[in-house]
């Protein structure tokens, strides 16, 4: 999908980033798990096609609107009904694990909901239970 950028694990990243872009590629932290190394690099690409920098600073608007995007992209509106029914409505590492994510995103996703979506989740809950 991106073949012109070039993702590495091998540049060290200042504080507790996780993820950065520069004019050389995406640089990801070493340490990441698979779904975190998924989770940032979608947020690192979203900060790409943007044209904004990182700010690592969660009460910024361009992170708040890049993680929603990023958030978006990970997690399809029926992967998280699915995930919701399996685990009873609970949205932790089990869940976040299952989507491919990390929790944030997940918690991103879920916060992040429309009006819309959470009335489709809300018929699809009660349309789906075993009464």
């Amino acid at each position: 999908m991106f073949p012109q950028v070039t993702l590495t694990t091998r540049q060290p990243l200042a504080g507790d980033l996780k993820g950065a872009w520069t004019r050389h590629g995406i640089h990801l932290r070493q340490d990441l798990n698979q779904a975190g190394r998924r989770s940032t690099l979608t947020h690192e690409l979203v900060h790409r096609e943007r044209g904004t920098v990182c700010t690592g600073d969660p009460s910024d608007h361009e992170e708040r609107t890049v993680d929603e995007i990023a958030a978006r992209r990970l997690i399809t509106l029926d992967e998280l009904l699915d995930v919701l029914l399996w685990t009873e409505a609970r949205t932790g590492a089990e869940a976040a694990d299952e989507l491919w994510s990390n929790p944030h995103m997940l918690g991103v996703r879920i916060q992040t909901l429309t009006k819309a979506e959470r009335e489709y989740i809300s018929e699809e809950v009660l349309r789906r239970q075993p009464w």
